[in-house]
């Protein structure tokens, strides 16, 4: 049965430790933990799949070189590396207690059996592991480029839907979403910043996951890339049938593959979806009607503040957003555009001028001005008074383009 199985496999080794340079081996070294948080059940194997036909990420060797080191160090699991399509033959599959989505992408799901094999395995009660590109497995939505296949998207919790906040272009700010998590343990309940490549997700299964962290928009640099995103999840746990899913979108750079509490979380993913460290799936209760002003947060900019109190990206309405504007003395936000929605402005204090296009408007507090989809528009405050508004758009996305 070994032999047959192994002989199925594609033995990259040798490949694979060739991305690794020796420097950035004893970074991952170094950065290893020294031992798993529970002891493994029985003994236990993961299959490390690497397969990818579209964006080949330079940080794969990396993440499995650090799984590698983490299994022989703490002795909870073994690993087996493949990026063959007959890996996901049944027979083949059998051994193994949990398959990592190592950023595989575009895979060849075409097969009807291999389909039913994989969904099989989780649903039997073995275990995936997802790491960043493993959302973009399973659609052809550009520029995804693979197979749809909505169930093993639902699986995994959500689709790749886009990067606001890219690698190379800052440190982004995480928020630990459930400090008391098993999983969450190597953040002590601290937040952290981060250079990587953050995704957003469409067909987000928010109330079938439960999120154990976010990108955290009290921080400015973070909230100023893309200001009508106010929740996106980084990680999470679910259950699929009798099986258990980890997803985590942190690992496009190859740095993040020593970075000791990022390592330390993948550990603790993969522990759980093998079946060892027991955590908490079911989702959290649908947020209540009530948002507390304790929960919201300000973004601060240079010309003024924004604070977001609904929509759908917060979760707490469907088809509008609804904010809170101030515009410092003598300030201007810039000039831009919502192509999906029409805006309406109540101003309550201060008094502003508004342009739309080419035309201007005075406003006073009182006043209220509609501003219809895709129109140029900003506002000056004029007045020696900070201008106090709010705003109200009208679907439960805002899409902004900056002029």
């Amino acid at each position: 049965m070994v032999l047959s199985v192994t002989s199925c496999l594609s033995n990259q080794g040798g490949a694979l430790a060739a991305g690794v340079s020796a420097d950035a081996l004893q970074k991952i070294q170094k950065a290893i933990p020294k031992e798993a948080a529970v002891k493994p059940l029985k003994p236990r194997k993961l299959l490390v799949f690497t397969r990818a036909k579209g964006l080949v990420h330079t940080s794969i060797p990396h993440a499995t070189k650090a799984i590698e080191l983490m299994a022989k160090e703490t002795g909870a699991f073994e690993i087996v590396v493949s990026d063959e399509m007959s890996v996901f033959n049944p027979k083949t599959l059998k051994p193994f207690d949990a398959i990592c989505f190592n950023n595989s992408n575009r895979m060849d799901f075409t097969e009807p059996a291999m389909r039913q094999s994989l969904m099989d395995f989780v649903r039997s009660g073995k275990g995936i592991v997802g790491i960043h590109a493993a959302t973009t497995n399973f659609s052809s939505r550009p520029p995804v480029g693979g197979v749809d296949w909505p169930e093993a998207g639902e699986m995994m919790g959500g689709i790749f839907a886009g990067h606001h906040w890219r690698s190379g272009q800052g440190e982004w700010a995480v928020k630990i979403d459930e400090p008391d998590h098993p999983l969450n343990a190597t953040f002590t309940g601290k937040g952290f910043k981060i250079a990587d490549e953050i995704y957003m997700y469409e067909n987000l299964q928010k109330d079938k996951v439960r999120v154990l962290l976010s990108l955290d928009f009290s921080d400015p640099k973070t909230a100023s890339v893309k200001q009508d995103q106010t929740y996106v999840p980084i990680s999470w746990v679910r259950d699929w049938g009798k099986g258990r899913v980890f997803y985590c979108s942190l690992g496009h750079d190859n740095h993040v593959f020593w970075n000791p509490a990022v390592l330390k979380h993948y550990l603790d993913g993969i522990q759980f979806a093998l079946g060892d460290l027991s955590a908490e799936t079911a989702p959290r209760p649908q947020q209540d009607p009530v948002r507390a002003g304790t929960e919201q947060t300000v973004i601060s900019e240079d010309w003024g503040t924004l604070t977001w109190l609904a929509g759908k990206n917060i979760g707490n309405a469907e088809g509008l957003v609804l904010g809170r504007v101030t515009i410092r003395a003598g300030k201007s936000n810039p000039r831009h555009r919502h192509p999906n929605c029409e805006e309406v402005l109540y101003l309550l204090k201060g008094r502003l001028e508004h342009t739309m296009d080419d035309r201007t408007f005075t406003l006073a507090a009182g006043d209220t001005i509609t501003i219809g989809p895709g129109v140029f528009h900003n506002a000056t405050c004029i007045g020696n008074e900070d201008a106090d508004m709010i705003v109200v758009y009208s679907e439960g996305i805002r899409g902004f383009e900056p002029e």
